[in-house]
């Protein structure tokens, strides 16, 4: 099969097909919409069109604009526990041929297992790798198989895929053809073979519709999955943590140890009561019955002299505080 390839974007750049859905094949009882089933999907990748894909309707343009996407999922534990991809029945040649992993694959295989092993034979919606017997189409236990599987009887384990290639697609529709394009549309419908000889506008309504496929940008987005808090982020912030209190100096602990004493020191000062006594060298005085209460110091002193002079008691006022010291008394 040739692969065209595209290396611009846009409409003009892109692949157009006029499609001819023939509804006069259509079977009354079994076909209620009229149009084209499609499905844009990556290269090695079974495609679902009934499942993921898009309709478009005959009588219109149908433009599809295309954006490459890339998705990165991450393995156990994480919650996502994807997977690098496994065979399934889709795979020919018994699995070994090279067709990309898909969840729908997974599960359109999980059901043809469980068909198999309950109703011995094989469904003939889905591949039948095992060369089983048809299942009948109006079979009651293949009916009852996929109540079980809609009712989650049983389930199937097919994870996500670790790295998965999807387009996104942008759709619009516009009227095909336009009044005023009709006779030259319908002039080179004529010419494309004896088939369409008796073309007319009906039939053209009826039966043909346009689609564009095209690239909207020449870049893609990347999806990629990161755990929120990994196990380096953890062994960083404890690193950082512990250098934090190990930064902190002896001086600056010796520092919050001064400021304790003194603060210390002032509440006992202020709040607390003492007696001491201040023996000093200034002519044999002595000071005695010292006593402070909340940062006012009332008591006596006797001084006592080389000259003889003793016994002499003095009153201090509330003003005298320990922190200045007497002067020697004058007894000239």
């Amino acid at each position: 099969m040739e692969i065209w390839q595209s290396s611009k974007s846009g409409p003009l750049y892109g692949l157009t097909l006029d499609l001819n859905i023939e509804q006069s094949d259509y079977i009354e009882a079994l076909t209620q919409n009229a149009g084209v089933r499609v499905l844009v999907t990556s290269a090695n990748k079974i495609g679902f069109p009934e499942d993921s894909g898009f309709s478009i309707a005959p009588g219109y343009s149908t433009s599809v604009g295309l954006k490459f996407l890339k998705i990165s999922r991450l393995k156990s534990p994480y919650k996502s526990n994807c997977t690098d991809g496994f065979h399934t029945i889709y795979s020919a040649n018994g699995g070994k041929a090279q067709t990309r992993y898909s969840v729908k694959a997974c599960q359109n295989g999980c059901i043809q297992t469980q068909i198999a092993s309950t109703c011995n034979c094989s469904a003939a919606a889905y591949p039948n790798p095992w060369n089983n017997t048809i299942c009948p189409s109006d079979d009651k236990c293949v009916d009852k198989v996929l109540g079980d599987y809609r009712d989650e009887e049983f389930t199937c384990d097919c994870p996500q895929s670790c790295v998965a290639f999807d387009y996104g697609v942008t759709i619009s529709q516009s009227k095909w053809p336009s009044a005023r394009y009709q006779a030259t549309s319908l002039t080179n419908l004529k010419n494309k073979g004896a088939g369409f000889k008796n073309a007319d506008a009906d039939f053209q309504a009826e039966n043909l519709a346009r689609l564009e496929i095209f690239l909207e940008e020449l870049n893609y987005e990347d999806i990629t999955e990161s755990p929120s808090y990994s196990i380096p982020t953890l062994f960083g912030d404890v690193g950082g943590l512990a250098g934090f209190y190990v930064g902190v100096s002896m001086c600056s602990c010796a520092e919050f140890f001064e400021l304790f004493i003194d603060l210390l020191i002032i509440c006992m000062y202020r709040f607390c009561g003492s007696r001491f006594r201040d023996h000093t060298g200034h002519k044999g005085r002595t000071i005695e019955n010292f006593a402070v209460g909340n940062g006012i110091c009332n008591g006596s002193f006797s001084a006592n002299t080389k000259r003889g002079v003793s016994g002499s008691n003095v009153s201090i006022g509330d003003m005298f505080t320990a922190q200045h010291p007497l002067p020697p008394p004058d007894y000239n």
